[in-house]
């Protein structure tokens, strides 16, 4: 037993060292993407792939069963080594850069470290000058090379470079303000030796002499430093992953645990499992490689499962979402009445009013600002058009005052009879609205429901109602989300940009309507404002309400938002319009014809295709290219008023200069 303890530990650190390679490589695919905008990122990235080199070269010494690959794989350890000063000088230049500090000098300092890095290895690599020979004792279970002459050279410039970068990171720390980025850099601080301590060739320092077996003391030091140098990396991940990144902390912190649990985790558990197994062959009489895929499909299965079993309270445990606002916002989407939702809904109301009421056809129908919208159908419905359509539903959202008993629509009871069905309105809660209408094919002259068939309508008609309710709340809540993204997108980018660069950043000049203008749904923003043209919340909690021409226009519109918008939208569209006298079916009126039938009048898209003589298809490319043009027009005014309102401060304040020297 105690002969086999050095193998036992053997097989412990190089099972950690494997540990440790899957994370770091687990680091680098997570922050792959914000390594090629963000600095802090890419020097971040490059330490850890060296330190992942030079552990996966220990790594695959240890496991070679060839004695003359050994040599190959301690030199190219060195890519990792002879290179790992230079971005953890680079990493921490780029820290103390976050925090304001001007790069003057250091900015030479970095590439000259990485020019440095790459001369010791080319020693390392194609001469005896910083290694030599290795130990070719099979006995040997760490293998090390012999230092060449210039060895003490190297580790002199590797703990140097090594405490410059730990004074920028203290230097960076001094320079944080807020309690939580002080937080964060004194973690870093702490954790920033992991990198020289994991990778440095400790055993080139007593040379060849005596060490061809490693002394079973010495076992329990280098797993013990392994698995700190471990926990460091950790701990420095979670604090560099803020970094070039405009989402709350809460979300960074989210993603991060979700990715390292699904995949270095996952696949760390899955080595364990491989080694144990493989190692223990003779598993109920099973073949090895029955045991083995057996074992490692299972882990995969089990780790996956108990990820999604266990990710919220994980995630409390953790404090990763435990925020109420953002406890309500997950209930709020889990409980979300999609259209899909909606329309599986209506169906079952459908089909069960076809049931109770033994028709064969039954429909809903919401009224929109665009004309009734059919929602649900559960029977043939062949005469679909002509019912949303001939019939102006829309009057039903009317007072009675407001001409709203429909004169082409024939009342029977609390019917309405058109053609063969019998139509009901659907109310909102407070019976103040109109919100849609259940229609259900005749089985007769006139309505003649019983009083039980009366009562158990009379209830799905009120649960129809409440469904077309909701769904209108959400889409208004939605709509107002939308108008906030802009808003909230930028809020979040100068907090991230704030973080760490403090006043310089704060202090800025900023423009309220810049973002808007630039947002890349801006197109989106003018096609729906132009939607609900006449009135709805696609207009009245619009983005473009914040545009500086909007704000304005209110003086000319009684301090009216959504009027001055209106009026905006109009301007614009009168703009489109070309010189002489109109015509529905010449080229150059075609955007303008558009624009005008379809949002300013409110025509349906077939009537409005039929006046202009094309299909529907072509109708809709071309109200894209109209809504297109529209919105660069808006783009064009809003820049126009920016502009003007600068040059009448420019003047005032030459005017004030003027009279200040006289």
């Amino acid at each position: 037993m105690f002969e086999q303890l050095p193998d036992f530990l053997a097989l412990l650190n190089d099972i950690l060292e494997a540990v440790i390679v899957i994370f770091g490589s687990a680091v680098v695919l997570y922050n792959l993407g914000r390594s090629l905008r963000d600095r802090v990122m890419r020097a971040f990235c490059a330490l850890i792939i060296f330190v992942m080199i030079s552990y996966l070269a220990e790594l695959l010494v240890s496991r070679t069963i060839v004695s003359t690959s050994v040599e190959g794989f301690l030199r190219f350890q060195w890519l990792g080594i002879a290179l790992v000063p230079a971005a953890q000088f680079h990493l921490s230049d780029a820290l103390l850069s976050t925090t304001g500090a001007l790069p003057h000098r250091r900015r030479f300092l970095v590439p000259i470290g990485y020019l440095t890095g790459i001369v010791f290895l080319s020693m390392a690599l194609f001469s005896d000058l910083l290694v030599t020979n290795s130990i070719p004792n099979p006995l040997a279970r760490i293998p090390h090379l012999d230092p060449g002459p210039v060895f003490p050279v190297f580790a002199a410039y590797f703990w140097v470079v090594t405490g410059l970068s730990i004074y920028n990171v203290w230097r960076a720390r001094q320079r944080c303000i807020t309690r939580t980025t002080r937080q964060r850099m004194t973690s870093t601080l702490l954790t920033y030796p992991a990198a020289p301590l994991g990778v440095f060739p400790y055993l080139l320092i007593t040379g060849s002499k005596g060490q061809e077996i490693i002394p079973l003391w010495l076992w329990p030091i280098i797993i013990l430093g392994n698995l700190v140098v471990g926990l460091m990396f950790g701990v420095l991940t979670a604090h560099l992953a803020y970094f070039g990144t405009a989402s709350p902390d809460r979300v960074v912190r989210v993603r991060l645990f979700k990715f390292m649990a699904r995949v270095p985790l996952a696949g760390s558990i899955v080595l364990l499992v491989y080694v144990l197994v493989s190692r223990n062959s003779a598993i109920l009489g099973l073949p090895a490689e029955t045991a083995l895929g057996f074992s490692l499909v299972a882990t995969v299965m089990l780790v996956e499962w108990a990820i999604h079993a266990y990710k919220r309270p994980l995630e409390r445990l953790f404090q990763l979402n435990n925020d109420p606002d953002v406890r309500t916002m997950q209930r709020l989407g889990e409980r979300l009445l999609t259209t899909r939702d909606l329309q599986q809904f209506l169906e079952s109301i459908l089909a069960a009013t076809c049931e109770a009421l033994r028709t064969p056809t039954s429909f809903v129908a919401a009224i929109t600002p665009d004309g009734p919208q059919l929602e649900a159908v559960v029977g043939p419905l062949a005469e679909s058009d002509e019912i949303l359509q001939d019939a102006d539903w829309r009057k039903l959202a009317g007072s009675k005052e407001d001409g709203g008993s429909n004169e082409a629509l024939e009342m029977v009871g609390d019917f309405f009879v058109w053609r063969h069905y019998w139509i009901r309105p659907l109310h909102s809660r407070q019976q103040e609205l109109v919100l849609g209408i259940l229609g259900i094919r005749a089985r007769s002259e006139t309505p003649d429901l019983t009083e039980a068939e009366e009562e158990i309508f009379g209830r799905l008609l009120q649960q129809a109602s409440y469904a077309l309710e909701d769904r209108i709340l959400q889409q208004e809540v939605f709509a107002t989300v939308e108008g906030l993204l802009p808003q909230i997108t930028a809020i979040q980018q100068r907090r991230s940009e704030a973080t760490f660069g403090g006043l310089p950043v704060l202090a800025q000049e900023t423009s309220d309507a810049s973002p808007v203008v630039s947002d890349p749904e801006f197109n989106t923003m003018v096609r729906d404002a132009l939607t609900h043209y006449w009135g709805g919340p696609k207009l009245t909690t619009s983005p473009l309400m914040r545009l500086h021409i909007v704000q304005q226009a209110m003086s000319e519109h009684e301090n009216n938002p959504t009027k001055a918008l209106r009026a905006i939208l109009n301007n614009a569209i009168e703009l489109q319009k070309p010189e002489g006298e109109r015509n529905m079916t010449t080229a150059e009126w075609i955007l303008y014809n558009i624009l005008e039938l379809k949002f300013v009048q409110g025509q349906r898209v077939r009537d409005v295709a039929r006046r202009l003589a094309m299909s529907e298809s072509d109708l809709y490319r071309k109200q894209r290219v109209a809504i297109e043009n529209v919105a660069r027009t808006i783009g064009t005014m809003e820049q126009a008023s920016q502009d003007g309102d600068a040059a009448v401060n420019g003047s005032g304040e030459d005017q004030s200069a003027v009279i200040g020297d006289q």
